[in-house]
């Protein structure tokens, strides 16, 4: 079986991240402008990993745009 292009358990590096530019395009828009945005796609679809390439674009651009991210994915109440 030959191997996977893909990345798999982790979020690609910036450098091999590919194929999503008007994605990235859309979501680096709405960020900058303070757009709330929801992205929605099954698992390892690659959606952490356009986030950080996204932030990732916005610090190196975008020098007056100050950049967190949270992970939330272990809260599981609102306390």
């Amino acid at each position: 079986m030959k191997d996977s292009p893909f990345t798999y358990g982790t979020t690609v590096s910036v450098n091999s991240f590919t194929n999503r530019e008007k994605e990235a395009e859309k979501l680096y828009s709405n960020l900058i402008y303070g757009i709330n945005t929801t992205i929605i796609s099954p698992r390892r679809w690659g959606k952490s990993s356009l986030v950080e390439k996204v932030i990732h674009d916005i610090n190196r651009k975008e020098k007056k745009v100050k950049t967190v991210v949270i992970d939330l994915f272990s809260v599981s109440n609102e306390e």
